[in-house]
């Protein structure tokens, strides 16, 4: 049932947050209590009762489908109400500022663009065209790293500690995400790391060598220990460099492969030593003697690369401005400068006072803490800053209205800080609060505040007080639990993390199916007042990674219940595109043979390890696509694959990405083959998300089939942050798979 058709929770609370205009409020709402509906009540109030136009009120959401909604609301509020003002409001409202943060920020640019020191014309580039962007200079970037010689120890150093390009690579695209930080914090110049101190280490060595002295038996298992001992401390001495020694002594750490040697464990009786425990303790420490020595020179060679990626990303941060194509962080962080700035932030801070009389912060706790402090710039009657935090300035009454819930926090990958969330309410006094929960049942509310309430203990800046909800539905669902418990029961044997992927995956697709089927099939409400049997598409399955999703499709296959995916990096990882994915890699690197027998035994081409034996033993074939192929191998499978892939790796020079996926899925039946999966139209609508990407990926100037790939993988990667949710087919009954950001 749609909010605006439910009675209010609390009528003084709502009649508060519409009535008390004169004020700043800080609504701290509950999950499910309707905070959509009081920032519709906030502005309904303003307009036709305050006479506040609706173009003079900014209202910044979080995200695209929140602000889309949240304009909706605002119209059909409007369309129900008779007279000029409503009418006026209705025209007002395309133009109105309502949006998200990052358009809010574009919007000031835009109207500011002199100032800001950008050209007339700014263009955003959306997540893909970032990424494009990013990974083009990333790679001139890493070649002129590897050819600056003043670079060469601190990478020689990071590469003996096991620090992989793909470390920095991540590493710079953290500090790009947060430059504002890296150029306010960093220091660009750092010196040179210091020597390996090898003496010193190897000193330590013969410490805790020493100590063999006190065994009073030559069997004692404990004193075995100290010939590995010996042998470390022998490779240590024999090390070619300082980078050998490097490698051999983080090898011998505690995350090390070799420092076994140098673990005692509880080996050793204290019948034979003097104090066994105090020796175990000196064999033991060897490991941490280890890192330590390595880490005094990692850190400091990650201190130096770090001013160097630090130049590289504020460069490119420097470049977006001067061309005028901005990435969504570069918007906060300009508009931020913008009113800040001595020079044009007061006449800039003024004008803007005058447009938005009324500032409404909606998801307040998961928004960048650059939001705040937008609003409180815009908000302050001061024109001089005198460089104070927004914390300091006074705010003219009733221009703020804040509604956010500090439990549902879960953005701080974008730099949601659950501390500003809780300054902002401690610094604005008028604090009402939403409880009654709209969405969920009685019981699941008492489960929810008994486990929660234990769960959430305050921290003064860090985790508010916990806040009981109340439900405003009473009944309960007259079939199936309110609340069910996986995992309950103890597992006897030690099992590894397959196996008990595998048997959660079980328990979760067993309690799907049984909550979809049978007698005992749950009930859910009709939104009518009524109950329902369940469907497929009213349950929904939260992954914290993609790990698990292999295990959990086929669980879900053999209780025969359908699905999909609809978080772009659980497509990625998905079988179907993966082996599509392969095809394209076989295509890139002929030279790769194993690239190429996986592509063979994929779906795609579909050879059996039957077909890939008799091509290689009985017909003596090789796994190549560049050579001829033996003779008698017509209408082999093997042979029909690779033909196709040398048509395709001809066509890769002249075709982008996108035209060869749409070839592979083409000329070898991908969509027709998808029938044999049980679940077609999931796979189809996969099919169709992927080649789309790439389509947008050309589109955002991506360019050769290699750096497509390697993007391509990098959407899979546990930590991707792909804004873009897979779209269902609207008559697709079936579970939805998400990630918990998805």
């Amino acid at each position: 049932m749609a909010d605006d058709q439910r009675p209010p929770a609390d009528e003084a609370e709502r009649l508060l947050i519409r009535n008390e205009r004169d004020d700043t409020l800080f609504v701290e709402a509950g999950a499910g209590s309707g905070k959509t509906r009081a920032l519709v009540d906030r502005i309904e109030a303003l307009v036709l009762e305050d006479g506040v136009p609706m173009e003079s009120i900014a209202a910044i959401t979080f995200t695209e489908k929140a602000a889309s909604e949240l304009r909706d609301r605002i119209r059909q509020r409007f369309e129900a109400r008779s007279g000029d003002d409503a009418k006026a409001a209705i025209q007002q409202l395309d133009g109105a500022a309502v949006g998200t943060l990052h358009s809010f920020a574009q919007r000031i640019l835009s109207e500011h663009p002199v100032e800001a020191g950008l050209p007339p014309g700014v263009e955003v580039l959306d997540e893909i065209g970032s990424q494009v962007e990013f990974e083009t200079r990333w790679r001139q970037f890493l070649d002129e790293l590897l050819d600056d010689t003043t670079m060469a120890r601190s990478l020689l150093t990071l590469e003996a500690a096991s620090v992989r390009l793909d470390a920095l690579r991540s590493l710079a695209l953290q500090m790009a995400a947060n430059w504002d930080l890296v150029e306010e914090r960093l220091d660009l110049d750092p010196p040179q790391p210091p020597p390996f101190d090898l003496e010193t280490l190897l000193a330590r060595f013969d410490e805790v060598l020493a100590l063999r002295e006190q065994c009073l038996d030559d069997t004692d298992s404990l004193l075995a220990h100290f010939g590995r001992l010996a042998e470390n401390r022998r490779q240590l001495a024999d090390a070619f460099d300082e980078i050998d020694a490097m490698a051999i002594a983080t090898s011998m750490g505690d995350n090390g492969t070799t420092g076994v040697a140098v673990k005692p464990g509880n080996t050793g009786k204290s019948a034979n030593w003097p104090d066994v425990g105090a020796v175990r303790k000196a064999v033991r420490s060897i490991c941490g003697d280890c890192d330590d020595a390595v880490a005094d020179v990692t850190t400091a060679s990650l201190a130096h690369l770090g001013g160097r990626l630090g130049r590289f990303v504020l460069a490119a941060a420097e470049e977006r401005r001067e061309s005028g194509r901005l990435e969504f962080h570069d918007l906060l962080v300009r508009a931020r400068r913008l009113l800040r700035d001595p020079v044009h932030g007061p006449g800039v801070r003024e004008s803007l006072r005058e447009r938005y009389h009324r500032l409404l912060l909606d998801e307040f706790q998961d928004t960048d803490p650059i939001q705040i402090e937008l609003a409180v710039l815009i908000a302050t009657p001061e024109r001089d800053l005198r460089g104070r935090d927004w914390t300091e300035l006074p705010v003219d009454p009733g221009r703020l209205f804040l509604v956010g819930d500090p439990k549902q926090s879960i953005y701080r990958f974008r730099r949601a800080d659950i501390g500003v969330y809780l300054a902002a309410r401690d610094r604005f006094h008028s604090r009402p609060s939403l409880t009654v929960n709209f969405r969920t049942v009685a019981p699941v509310i008492e489960w929810i505040n008994d486990v929660f309430a234990v769960l959430i203990q305050p921290e003064p800046g860090s985790q508010p007080a916990y806040v009981a909800l109340s439900a405003h539905r009473v009944d309960a669902a007259p079939v199936g639990p309110a609340v069910t418990l996986l995992g309950t029961e103890a597992i006897t044997t030690k099992v590894n993390a397959d196996k008990l992927r595998e048997i959660e995956t079980t328990d979760v697709a067993l309690t799907v199916a049984q909550a979809l089927r049978g007698d005992q099939a749950w009930q859910v409400d009709d939104g009518s007042g009524g109950w329902r049997t369940a469907q497929p598409n009213d349950v929904c399955i939260l992954l914290p990674a993609r790990t698990s999703l292999a295990a959990l499709e086929r669980a879900l296959d053999h209780v025969g219940v359908p699905y999909r995916a609809e978080t772009s990096s659980l497509v990625y990882a998905s079988r179907e595109v993966r082996e599509l994915m392969l095809a394209l890699r076989a295509v890139a690197d002929p030279t790769d043979e194993l690239a190429v027998v996986a592509a063979l035994r994929s779906f795609v081409y579909g050879c059996g390890d039957d077909d890939l034996a008799h091509w290689r033993l009985g017909l003596g074939g090789r796994f190549s696509f560049r050579g001829p192929l033996p003779d008698g191998s017509d209408g082999h499978p093997v042979a029909d694959g690779l033909r196709h892939l040398a048509t395709l790796h001809e066509a890769r020079l002249w075709s982008t990405p996108a035209e060869l996926l749409d070839r592979v899925v083409r000329e070898r039946a991908v969509l027709e083959s998808a029938v044999a999966t049980g679940a077609p139209r999931d796979v189809w609508r996969r099919l169709r998300f992927v080649t789309d990407q790439a389509r947008a990926w050309v589109d955002a100037g991506g360019t050769d089939l290699r750096s497509y790939l390697e993007w391509a993988r990098l959407q899979g990667a546990d930590n991707a942050r792909v804004s873009e949710t897979v779209l269902p087919e609207t008559d697709d009954d079936s579970v939805r798979i998400m990630t918990i950001h998805g």
